[in-house]
């Protein structure tokens, strides 16, 4: 069944976070890299909800970065990944969305940074609702988002907790490999595999 709406993650799917590496250095950006995630569960799970930027701010703070405060103002202009531009010239006929951990401030930075802001129906971000994936409350701002069924949206991701996370709120998932093999978190595995975003147009 031909899906009503697909919505894209941001950090890992279309925007490449290993352009912080040579700026941080191998040490901060694995350290970076390690807490980044895990401390937005953290405060998911402790109702202690801090915006992306803080939580990122912080996380190269323990890291060792040099300047840790330029880490948010980075996080606005990460490039796309090389499969985005076509892969979404492809999709044009489709209703697109960003869901993202990040605020929809940072996310709207990024679309007009890369020029990708046209491409998109909705920009929905994890400050809106004060919770991080893989929070119900930020998948079903998707399928709100578009006016349809969770059943109804595709979730786009590279990361595969946030395939599970995704799956478990009734959405329906693809994971982006990019030529990796998956670790499934769970047992749950994505409904369909693609190695680019082109190959979704299928």
């Amino acid at each position: 069944m031909r899906p009503d709406a697909i919505a894209f993650d941001a950090f890992g799917t279309l925007f490449d976070l290993e352009a912080l590496r040579e700026p941080f250095g191998d040490e901060v950006f694995e350290g970076f890299a390690a807490r980044l995630v895990p401390w937005t569960w953290h405060a998911t799970a402790a109702g202690a909800f801090r915006p992306l930027p803080e939580v990122a701010e912080a996380a190269a703070e323990a890291a060792g970065a040099a300047d840790p405060g330029a880490v948010a103002d980075a996080l606005k202009r990460l490039p796309v990944f090389p499969d985005v531009l076509p892969g979404l010239d492809a999709l044009r006929d489709r209703r697109l969305a960003v869901l993202s951990n990040g605020t929809v401030d940072g996310i709207r930075g990024l679309v007009a940074n890369s020029q990708i802001e046209d491409r998109f129906e909705h920009l929905l971000a994890a400050d809106q609702i004060e919770r991080y994936k893989p929070a119900p409350e930020l998948y079903g701002l998707a399928p709100a988002a578009f006016g349809v069924d969770a059943s109804s949206v595709v979730l786009v991701s590279s990361n595969e907790w946030d395939i599970t996370g995704a799956a478990q709120c009734g959405l329906r998932t693809a994971w982006l490999a990019r030529g990796r093999e998956p670790s499934w978190v769970l047992g749950v595995e994505a409904d369909v595999v693609v190695d680019s975003i082109s190959d979704l147009a299928g």
